[in-house]
């Protein structure tokens, strides 16, 4: 038996969460597939077919560049793909993130479906229609807005991750409790090892109200980048020795940090001090500030050549945007990496 999430009237993606891998969610219609070379076994443990155009590749930050996709593109070109056909992706966020990107590329447009094998890929990534690929100069620079038809989400796949790549994940999670402004939903995930389908479907309906509101970004779907000021930074400073959902879950925190600091309440302490301890193993990878300044300001996110847009948590509530300097933002980078090295 399949649950499909309920989805506001006009949001353009259906949300699947199969009972167990079947056939019966892949299209209907012509399909290729791109994938993670690392869930290729996986794929074929649960004895999914290959459409006869499939790629299988190694997927890294370091390759989620645009000169990395124009091979695909030459041999959907030369295989007769047409707006016809349907491009299932199949990986975690970088995968969904490039896959998308390519289909809404290819011919100007063709429809994808993302079956995400992470969990930062099936509570988030895959959720929204934000496509990217990075620059030198920083993370998801590149990209467009191109909703997935389907979305199936698959919790076997969560059982090959290594529990580095899980835990990475919980991040997001948490940073959607926090936009819930749930505190004790938080501090159940940290207190968790292996969030269940019930945590996935609660952060997946928050992110799909958020974004059917405010598709193209320009007003409340800010609050999703919680964290993401500061986690992109030390992602990109860090040269990805930093994954992407402990970045978050560090740029939540020196979030939480600077709420404080600014009067807008106080966490409890035992939500802050959990998640210090958790996020201590990653102190001596945190860069220096300086290094952080360059990527903070070269954000997409900046309101103008001065400042940026800043996501701040309120304890029990939503958080709220503010437009800040940058540069503020220093003594908040000296307290984080002070506490976590503590810990």
């Amino acid at each position: 038996m399949s649950v499909y999430l309920e989805v506001p009237s006009g949001f353009a993606t259906q949300i699947v969460i199969p009972e167990s891998p079947s056939t019966e969610h892949l299209p209907q219609t012509p399909w290729l597939l791109l994938g993670d070379e690392a869930v290729r076994p996986v794929w074929h443990s649960f004895k999914l077919p290959e459409p006869p155009v499939c790629s299988w590749v190694k997927t890294s930050e370091a390759s989620k560049r645009m000169e990395v996709m124009l091979p695909w593109f030459e041999q959907w070109s030369k295989s007769n793909i047409n707006r016809n056909h349907t491009l299932v992706v199949v990986g975690g966020g970088l995968m969904t993130d490039m896959g998308g990107l390519a289909a809404s590329l290819y011919m100007r447009g063709i429809k994808w479906h993302a079956w995400p094998t992470s969990l930062l890929g099936q509570i988030d990534a895959s959720i929204g229609g934000k496509t990217a690929v990075n620059l030198d100069s920083g993370k998801n620079m590149v990209g467009t807005f191109h909703h997935p038809e389907h979305v199936v989400i698959i919790s076997e796949f969560l059982e090959s991750l290594p529990k580095r790549h899980l835990m990475a994940g919980k991040w997001e999670l948490i940073k959607m409790a926090l936009i819930e402004g749930d505190l004790n939903w938080a501090e159940a995930l940290l207190d968790g090892v292996f969030p269940n389908i019930k945590d996935v479907e609660r952060a997946i309906k928050l992110k799909i109200n958020i974004v059917h509101q405010d598709f193209r970004e320009e007003g409340n779907r800010r609050l999703l980048n919680l964290g993401h000021t500061f986690g992109h930074a030390f992602e990109s400073a860090s040269n990805h020795t930093i994954l992407h959902g402990e970045a978050v879950g560090l740029g939540v925190l020196a979030a939480c940090y600077y709420s404080e600091r600014m009067n807008f309440g106080v966490f409890p302490p035992t939500l802050i001090e959990k998640m210090a301890k958790q996020l201590a193993p990653l102190s001596f990878h945190i860069p220096e500030w300086d290094k952080c300044l360059q990527f903070i300001m070269k954000d997409k996110k900046k309101k103008n050549e001065v400042d940026t847009y800043f996501i701040v948590p309120i304890p029990g509530s939503p958080p709220i945007q503010q437009t800040i300097s940058p540069v503020v933002l220093e003594s908040i980078h000296a307290r984080l990496l002070k506490l976590v090295s503590l810990c």
